[in-house]
């Protein structure tokens, strides 16, 4: 059952790859959404995908971040059953 992950990342996560290193990460896992850069400075992942996939994907995250991640707030909800691929939106 695939569920959606809305994650803000916080801290100095612009123009450091931090993007880039999601899609990295991303890559492999199932899992379909986007990661996109916010006005408040902040970046949102936004996926769909099997739970344990997710999780894994924001351990990647956290392991190995590009920048410096002061905060992430992690909401879990419905998934939108997107079937696209991970992209930088």
């Amino acid at each position: 059952m695939n569920v959606r992950l809305i994650a803000r990342y916080r801290g100095r996560v612009q123009g450091v790859g931090f993007r880039a290193t999601v899609l990295f990460h991303a890559s492999g896992l199932d899992i379909h959404g986007f990661v996109r850069n916010q006005p408040d400075g902040s970046v949102l992942v936004d996926a769909d995908g099997p739970k344990s996939q997710l999780k894994e994907l924001i351990r990647r995250i956290e392991s190995r971040p590009a920048g410096s991640i002061d905060d992430c707030e992690v909401t879990w909800v419905d998934s939108l059953q997107r079937n696209r691929g991970f992209s930088i939106g």
